[in-house]
C-alpha cells in the first residue's frame, strides 16, 4: 500500500513542458554570387506567437551534384557559444540514404516545406516556403528538452569543396509546464 501511495506522489508530481520556439532572426549570405544568390530570405510573423521563414535562392550553375553542409548549434551565453557537437555532411550522400541522426532531424524540420526533399542533381533554384515555427514545436521538441533560452543555427553550404553559401537562424526557445 505504501508503495502505491510514493507511485501515485511520483506520477502526480511529473510535469510535462512543451516549448514554444519563434524565430527571432535570419541572415543569409552568399559568398560567391556566380554561382548563387538570395532571392528572399526573410522572416514573416503569421500572428502574435508563431512566425514562418521564406528562402529563394537562385543557382546560376546547374546541375549541382556535389554538396557539404555544416552545421553548428549555438547558445547564447553572454554571445552565441556552440553548446553542441559541429556536424559536417555530404548533403547529396545523406540526401540517397538518410542514416545520419543529427542531419536527419534537421533535415525533417524543412523537408515539407521545401523542394530540396530530393537526391542530387539539383537543376533548379532552392526554396523554402513557410517554415512555420509549429512544426518545429510538434515534431521534434516534444521529444528534445530545451533549456529557455536564445539559440542560433549556423550552416555554411559548399559545391565542390567552395563554400558559396551562409544561412543563420535565431530562435528563441520559451517553456510552459501543463
Amino acid at each position: 500500500m505504501q508503495i502505491i501511495l510514493y507511485v501515485l506522489m511520483i506520477l502526480g508530481s511529473i510535469t510535462v513542458i512543451f516549448s514554444h520556439v519563434t524565430f527571432t532572426n535570419l541572415k543569409c549570405g552568399t559568398k560567391d554570387t556566380k554561382f548563387s544568390n538570395f532571392k528572399k530570405c526573410y522572416i514573416k510573423a503569421v500572428n502574435r506567437t508563431h512566425k514562418y521563414v521564406d528562402l529563394y535562392i537562385n543557382l546560376y550553375q546547374i546541375p549541382v551534384d556535389n554538396v557539404t553542409v555544416k552545421v553548428k548549434l549555438m547558445r547564447h551565453d553572454h554571445g552565441y557559444k556552440p553548446f553542441f557537437v559541429d556536424i559536417t555532411f555530404d548533403g547529396c550522400k545523406f540526401l540517397k540514404n538518410q542514416k545520419h541522426p543529427i542531419a536527419r532531424a534537421f533535415y525533417g524540420i524543412y523537408k515539407n516545406s521545401s523542394n530540396i526533399n530530393h537526391t542530387c542533381p539539383y537543376n533548379h533554384d532552392l526554396i523554402v516556403d513557410h517554415l512555420w515555427t509549429g512544426n518545429i514545436e510538434a515534431d521534434r521538441l516534444k521529444y528534445i528538452p530545451m533549456i529557455n533560452g536564445d539559440y542560433a543555427i549556423y550552416t555554411e553550404w559548399s559545391a565542390y569543396n567552395v563554400v558559396r553559401a551562409f544561412i543563420n537562424l535565431y530562435i528563441r526557445v520559451t517553456g510552459r509546464q501543463n
